[in-house]
């Protein structure tokens, strides 16, 4: 536990500066292919309530699926910045107008949006810093994205959005640690869990 802990700490130094490495111009490039391939797949397209992230520095995109979701009359809501727990909360949003920055600085829905429980969202779409191709995935180290995807309907799924410097072939993992069941980079798709994507209740 202790040495998986030590070196989530080393990959996170080296991963965020791999990320500071990356020009906005090339963010934006990489990102367009991230989010097209991301559209494709059977995961976004069965899916009807998708939980989004507004990205951060270095984040991979998210403005196209934005779009395309609202486009293709799925629910779409974004977590808030004000967590009670460890479990985040999120609201939907009908326009990205509606999308305004947060006491983090991150954008989010405002007050009026409605409210979505966890256990209603059918698809996770998930930053990180780092994946590995079979689905382990490392965040910045808060763990709030782990306690909310273990809080969800085990009918949900999560795919990772990535740029391939993101790509780990291993990563440390502990039990407190919830695996994507797909990784989509600008020019692949990993298969991660691989669980079905009839969102069913199992």
């Amino acid at each position: 536990m202790a040495a998986a802990a030590e070196k989530k700490v080393t990959l996170r130094e080296e991963l965020t500066a791999r990320r500071k490495a990356m020009t906005n111009d090339l963010i934006d490039e990489r990102g367009l292919k991230v989010q097209s391939r991301f559209l494709a797949s059977p995961y976004y397209q069965k899916a009807r309530t998708v939980a989004l992230y507004a990205p951060i520095r270095g984040e991979v995109p998210t403005r196209d699926i934005l779009i395309a979701a609202l486009q293709d009359e799925k629910i779409v809501c974004y977590p808030l910045s004000h967590v009670h727990g460890r479990i985040l909360a999120f609201r939907a949003i009908k326009s990205e107008s509606e999308l305004e920055p947060g006491r983090l600085g991150v954008r989010e829905p405002t007050n009026s949006s409605d409210l979505i429980a966890v256990d209603q969202i059918d698809l996770f779409v998930v930053p990180g810093l780092g994946f590995s191709p079979d689905g382990k995935r490392l965040g910045r180290g808060g763990g709030y994205y782990d306690a909310t995807l273990k809080a969800a309907s085990s009918r949900s799924r999560r795919v990772g959005l990535a740029f391939n410097d993101q790509i780990v072939q291993a990563l440390p993992t502990t039990s407190d640690d919830v695996d994507m069941d797909q990784i989509v980079t600008e020019s692949q798709t990993l298969r991660g869990l691989c669980r079905s994507f009839d969102f069913l209740d199992t």
